[in-house]
């Protein structure tokens, strides 16, 4: 997030300086004014166009993230000052104009850290109070080390240990119901290679058996914040354990699967 962020605070200096635009894959809200027919245009004015878009919604989107951050820019100053450059007559000598964004970028950052801290804490709070209430809940499990586990089909096959290869399916969610992930098929993995939530749960398990397992931060990402996954988050899985296929060499790599699997 933080390097996103740096990137989109400093677009504004790209274009004081001459820098090619950075591309971002999230982008501002659209513009609600119909595009331009460039159909019947020369090349160069097509050329025009298509640098004015990406100018601006790169800064559209850098706005966005600031006003997100409380650090809102002045779309008219900026607009005013972008075309008085563009007619040589800027409003601010370019060496003042890197110093104050410089300053910005660095405000920019810190803010962001305060926001990802406190949005961390409000996500532990949260999971905490789930699981304290979760715990309570029919046929819920819970373990020393905090995991929650319930147990929806028992199995009748052997139960794996930390260095057994296992196949399963998953559905991962959030404690509010969105869904992060699923298995679309059966995955493989070594268990000791996945986080230790789920080394914990599947030796809890046999094969055969399905369960909805409740794993707190700490037994999960932490306060990483991963993909989909906000940080701090109390993750929640519906598995089935299929098989336990070949143990794991001790000195063999984790599977291109085992990080899918995990998330």
């Amino acid at each position: 997030m933080l390097k996103k962020l740096a990137l989109s605070v400093v677009l504004a200096s790209s274009l004081i300086g001459g820098v090619a635009c950075v591309e971002d894959s999230t982008k501002a809200p659209a513009a609600e004014n119909k595009p331009v027919n460039t159909e019947n245009y020369t090349f160069a004015q097509k050329s025009s166009v298509a640098l004015g878009t990406m100018y601006g919604e790169n800064l559209a989107q850098g706005m966005v993230e600031l006003n997100n951050l409380d650090l809102g820019v002045d779309k008219d100053l900026l607009v005013s000052a972008f075309v008085a450059a563009l007619e040589g007559k800027p409003q601010i000598n370019l060496e003042d104009a890197q110093n104050v964004l410089k300053e910005l970028d660095q405000q920019a950052r810190t803010k962001a850290i305060e926001k990802m801290k406190a949005e961390a804490a409000a996500n532990k709070a949260k999971g905490d109070e789930f699981l304290a209430k979760n715990k309570t809940a029919e046929g819920v499990i819970t373990t020393e080390s905090g995991l929650q586990y319930k147990i929806t089909q028992e199995g009748t096959g052997a139960t794996p240990t930390a260095s057994d290869r296992i196949k399963v399916t998953y559905k991962g969610s959030l404690i509010d119901g969105t869904e992060f992930d699923k298995s679309s098929e059966p995955v493989e993995f070594f268990l000791n290679q996945v986080v230790k939530g789920w080394q914990e749960a599947f030796q809890l398990l046999k094969v055969g058996s399905k369960a909805t397992l409740y794993i707190p931060a700490e037994l999960g990402y932490g306060d990483h914040a991963m993909a989909k996954i906000p940080a701090n988050s109390v993750l929640v899985f519906d598995v089935e354990l299929l098989d336990i296929t070949t143990p794991a060499p001790a000195a063999e790599a984790a599977p291109a699967d085992a990080e899918k699997a995990a998330k």
